[in-house]
């Protein structure tokens, strides 16, 4: 996935109530599409990279955050909402290999009049996350404790205990690391719920990335420890 156009880069100031990212010499804002707290990579962060949408797109904030750059210049994409787009084109590259050929996918499937899942094809659910926590070469998810997440864990264990299709894909974006485990220190429950919906049948993907101010690209599959 290529970014539309150069990405800018400021040295990084601070983050505000989540959605504003600022940067230290200027007195821009960007939009930061990340509801996260982004542990582990705030307080590593020396600059951010942000897309320009115009003075005159009519978006509140002309800037969007896509990248985090590391005290050790690596990249981490923290955009969530490139997350389910990455998912689609790993899956149209054979990158998960136990669902078959997805044929078409569907984004945002509507699943009864309150829940949604980011992926349908097929017979098969499917349920995406941006995964930005790290502690040395391991991924983590969660970073907070996520009660939609565990809802729709929770959800796809069902699908699949019944005989259904239900996979749980974590997009990586970051290059510096090897292998992909539950955050249990931080949300114990999710942790849990994931080796339930494991034992279930709900099959598990971790992908990661190649990141780069030019875009994201999944690369490479990550083992899930658990």
């Amino acid at each position: 996935m290529e970014f539309a156009g150069e990405l800018l880069r400021w040295e990084f100031k601070g983050r505000e109530k989540r959605f504003f990212m600022y940067g230290l010499e200027n007195a821009e804002i960007a939009h930061c599409p990340n509801t996260g707290s982004l542990k582990g990579v705030l307080d590593n962060c020396a600059r951010i990279w942000v897309r320009d949408h115009g003075a005159n797109s009519g978006r509140k904030l002309q800037y969007t955050a896509e990248l985090c750059e590391l005290k050790d210049g690596s990249l981490v994409g923290i955009n969530t909402l490139r997350a389910n787009a990455l998912a689609v084109e790993a899956l149209q590259a054979g990158l998960i290999p136990e669902v078959g050929e997805p044929g078409e996918i569907k984004v945002e499937a509507k699943w009864d009049a309150g829940t949604r899942f980011d992926l349908k094809f097929g017979a098969w659910w499917g349920e995406v996350k941006n995964t930005t926590l790290a502690e040395g070469t391991v991924a983590m998810f969660p970073d907070a404790k996520t009660e939609r997440g565990l809802k729709h864990l929770q959800l796809l264990r069902q699908i699949a205990a019944k005989g259904g299709k239900a996979l749980q894909i974590y997009i990586v974006p970051r290059l510096d690391v090897q292998t992909f485990s539950p955050a249990d220190a931080i949300d114990p429950l999710y942790g849990a719920a994931l080796r339930a919906a494991v034992d279930s049948g709900v099959v598990v993907a971790a992908l990661g990335c190649k990141v780069t101010s030019q875009g994201i690209w999944v690369d490479r599959r990550l083992p899930v420890v658990l």
